[in-house]
């Protein structure tokens, strides 16, 4: 499963009901393309710029597309556009590839027998080995590997934590997860941190 979709399922409680505000988890979604990529080893990060990696065509047409349009622009571009620009509509795609995967079903109910109220509860199989997966990395059973800690950090840059490790005291939780993020590798962590920077503008705007 890619990252982007573990995100997106983290994002939900078990009614298919949003964990935090649908700009948020775009944000994060579209870190988590950025994050595939350079795992991949077809994206450069740095000093806040992004790079295309020569290389044969990953047969996904979202991302060759995305990546042609990297390697073409006169200058790198700017990692902050790049997630302002990838967050549209971030989410949606990753729920209709959830939903061809059969991971979430639709179902419509009705909001005091009146309002229709579309909600996509998810696997909870699957969203169990995921928790599971990150819970021993926070309580640090096990050293995360890179897809691991990304989601980690992922999870914090975009304010789930306390979605996800219902169990944990936040008084341990944030130490562990800023560790986490503080290992990740220096692209991985430029993209982590991008996504909190946007995030927390994201809350601002909405609340000011």
């Amino acid at each position: 499963m890619r990252l982007r979709e573990e995100l997106f399922l983290l994002g939900y409680d078990n009614a298919g009901k949003p964990a935090v505000h649908a700009d948020s988890l775009d944000i994060g979604v579209a870190g988590a393309r950025l994050i595939e990529l350079v795992l991949a080893g077809r994206v450069a990060v740095a000093a806040g710029r992004l790079s295309a990696v020569e290389a044969p065509a990953t047969g996904d047409a979202d991302d060759d597309g995305l990546l042609a349009a990297i390697a073409r622009s006169p200058q790198p571009p700017p990692l902050a556009g790049a997630l302002s620009q990838l967050r549209t509509g971030a989410i949606d795609a990753v729920r209709a590839d959830l939903l061809a995967e059969g991971v979430l079903t639709k179902a419509v109910q009705r909001r005091l027998g009146l309002v229709p109220v579309t909600r996509y509860p998810a696997d909870e199989a699957v969203v169990r080995t995921i928790t599971v997966r990150l819970w021993y990395a926070a309580h640090g059973r096990s050293q995360p590997d890179e897809p691991t800690a990304a989601l980690c950090g992922l999870v914090h840059a975009v304010l789930l934590h306390e979605h996800v490790f219902t169990t944990m005291p936040m008084a341990g939780l944030e130490p562990r997860l800023r560790d986490i993020r503080s290992r990740l590798a220096p692209p991985v962590r430029e993209i982590v941190d991008g996504v909190g920077t946007l995030v927390a503008s994201a809350a601002f705007a909405i609340y000011r």
